[in-house]
């Protein structure tokens, strides 16, 4: 066991740990981790079973429903705060002494979790930063470039005025604030491109927000960048895609997961990056930051603009440190917590990075509102279209399964089907129109977005 084995060891072994996830098979590998570095016992609660194996430890399975994606995550939150008497029973059978440690979804808001404090729990005034509606000063305070925005009002006349003003000829995006709660996945935001849309844009955000931040549609590719916070440097990963498709005739965006399948142009990866080091350095000074963040936004023609700060451990960052075989998350939780890494940052940093270079990986999925069971379906793609086919001789795999919401959908493409630099968005949306037609997923055309800065450099 290496040293940086034996310090995940030191800080995960030997302990009881309840495992709090939405979804029972999205803990399984945390569980497989918690386990090899010794844990003695693990518990898991989860909202629903989901799709794909699960944890080999005993279960406790709330059965949780939902509407929608945000509307799951916010069930298992309530679930966790206000857990029945029987879920307490047998946690405490499980832990009489109430010292296992809660590892809870990397969105939770909550700081204690079935009357447990949560290990690694973000103070509230790092949670705060999630709203997109005041994230314009942390840009500004770390010199980062922005696209113009304005914050106001969740009326019609404010938010047509404030359209109307920074319309660039695209249409305007409007993003509620956090009211009623954090959202993520482009569930609280529309894209307005007529009066139509922008009188159904303004309901809904009335609906749930009491400040909107407007601001001019980006064209190009949606992306995030990693970093992560310690004491006196920041380390900046790999940028990631975001598969963000458009559907035409619709305000609304179908977020359809994440990728390190695309590179962008060297010069905006390096000023990324560089973005990342300059914002994490103003978020230890400012509220004493530590562990992961990203930074969501776009690559326009003009370089990158941040839409939207998460002030947390994110999806796109396990992806990459799955590739480098580091378990970041366990990583982050135990920063937050104040546990002094003993890893050298500079060779961690690099060796992410490096690694995720070399293993692209491509995680996307969607929920659809329909149950249409659990099944695999091969496809190769031929004549300008996809066939069903064995799985070994597959271009991508259509996996389905049970959610809260419906049915999770998983689009697995095999390694020759992606494109080291290219993004994923058009492969995405081409076996999702094939799959919505053969199975009713209710989810209408996509459109992946368009590469501009890549047009530009031909």
């Amino acid at each position: 066991m290496d040293e940086h084995m034996r310090w995940l060891a030191q800080v995960y072994g030997d302990r009881r740990w309840i495992v709090a996830s939405d979804v029972l098979a999205g803990a399984t590998s945390q569980v497989d981790m918690l386990q090899s570095f010794g844990a003695t016992d693990v518990l898991v609660v989860a909202g629903s079973r989901g799709t794909g194996p699960v944890p080999d430890v005993d279960t406790v399975v709330l059965g949780l429903e939902a509407d929608g994606l945000m509307e799951s995550i916010h069930a298992f939150d309530d679930a966790m705060a206000n857990a029945g008497g029987d879920v307490h029973a047998v946690l405490n059978r499980f832990d009489p002494q109430r010292g296992a440690r809660v590892l809870a979804p990397l969105f939770t808001q909550l700081t204690r979790a079935f009357g447990r404090r949560v290990w690694g729990a973000r103070p509230a005034a790092w949670r705060a930063l999630e709203d997109k509606t005041v994230i314009d000063e942390v840009w500004r305070s770390s010199g980062v470039p922005v696209a113009p925005s304005a914050v106001v009002p969740s009326d019609a006349t404010a938010l047509r005025a404030a359209a109307s003003a920074l319309d660039a000829g695209a249409g305007t995006v409007w993003v509620a604030d956090n009211r009623r709660g954090w959202h993520g996945g482009a569930t609280g935001l529309r894209w307005v491109r007529s009066e139509e849309q922008a009188s159904a844009a303004a309901t809904f955000m009335a609906e749930r927000a009491d400040q909107v931040r407007v601001m001019p549609f980006l064209e190009g590719i949606p992306c995030s960048i990693n970093g992560f916070v310690l004491p006196d440097v920041t380390l900046a990963f790999r940028p990631s895609e975001m598969v963000v498709l458009r559907r035409p005739g619709r305000s609304d965006l179908l977020y359809a997961g994440m990728a390190t399948v695309w590179d962008p142009p060297a010069a905006d990866r390096d000023e990324m990056r560089d973005h990342a080091r300059r914002v994490g350095a103003h978020l230890r000074s400012s509220v004493g930051y530590r562990g992961a963040f990203s930074i969501d936004g776009v690559l326009t023609a003009d370089g990158f603009r941040p839409t939207e700060l998460n002030p947390r451990f994110s999806a796109a960052l396990d992806m990459q440190g799955a590739a480098a075989e580091v378990p970041a998350g366990l990583i982050h939780y135990a920063v937050v917590e104040g546990v002094n890494i003993s890893w050298d940052p500079t060779w961690l940093e690099r060796h992410v990075v490096d690694r995720a270079d070399d293993a692209r990986q491509a995680r996307c999925h969607i929920v659809a509102a329909v149950a249409v069971g659990e099944r695999t379906i091969a496809l190769r793609r031929a004549d300008g279209g996809w066939h069903e086919t064995e799985v070994a001789a597959a271009d991508v795999t259509v996996q389905c399964g049970p959610s809260p919401v419906g049915t999770f959908v998983r689009i697995v493409p095999e390694m020759p089907t992606l494109v080291p630099g290219q993004s994923v968005a058009a492969l995405t949306a081409s076996v999702l129109t094939w799959a919505d037609t053969r199975l009713g997923l209710g989810l209408g055309p996509t459109e992946p977005a368009t590469d501009v800065r890549a047009i530009l450099a031909l």
